[in-house]
């Protein structure tokens, strides 16, 4: 098995950080991964903001105030995992850093689709790169991404979009392998 196929099936959704920032040039290399990802005509669409602090505190905030008003009310939630989840919300498992994924947007649905295709590869590269370097991540999209304050903590632009917002850092927990459906039941094969 190869090195990136290794790393392929190893990586974990990590909600457990320990309170250390992880060093600059590892952060750098993580975006430098994520920078090569494909994209349509290679137009790159994407743009990343590293942040800590201020505006990790905010767009935590952000997500609490959102997950306390769902999650006690998700009928589609088990009630033991709830309480977990919650405690998570409150700061995504003590994450010091974000990574943003944005990219932008042009009123054309289908270069907007295949812009935001680019942008989720980027991030696929970027949480590939960070499990490389030993770092943990997980992709936190939904009403957060969505969300008018956290693009104005973002200083984004009208076009735009959040991809992904990639918590990260120094692992704290070593979560099990979960179950992968078998690919053979998800796969057509024509011609062969």
């Amino acid at each position: 098995m190869s090195e990136l196929f290794d790393v392929v099936k190893n990586r974990r959704s990590i909600r457990n950080y320990k309170d250390e920032v992880p060093a600059k040039d590892k952060l750098e290399k993580i975006i430098e991964g994520a920078n090569w990802a494909p994209s349509d005509g290679n137009s790159q669409p994407w743009k990343f903001y590293v942040a800590k602090g201020e505006v990790v505190d905010g767009i935590c905030d952000e997500f609490y105030s959102y997950a306390k008003e769902h999650i006690p009310n998700a009928s589609y939630i088990p009630e033991e995992k709830k309480q977990p989840m919650l405690e998570y919300a409150k700061d995504f498992g003590g994450a010091p850093v974000h990574i943003i994924v944005s990219y932008e947007t042009e009123d054309d649905p289908i270069a907007d689709e295949e812009s935001l295709m680019a942008a989720s590869a980027a991030v696929q590269n970027l949480m590939l790169t960070a499990a490389d370097e030993d770092l943990g991540t997980v992709w936190i999209a939904g009403h957060v991404a969505h969300s008018d304050r956290v693009k104005n903590l973002l200083n984004l632009s009208e076009s735009e979009e959040i991809a992904g917002i990639i918590p990260i850092g120094i692992p704290d927990m070593d979560p099990p392998v979960k179950e992968r459906q078998d690919p053979k039941e998800k796969t057509e094969w024509f011609g062969f």
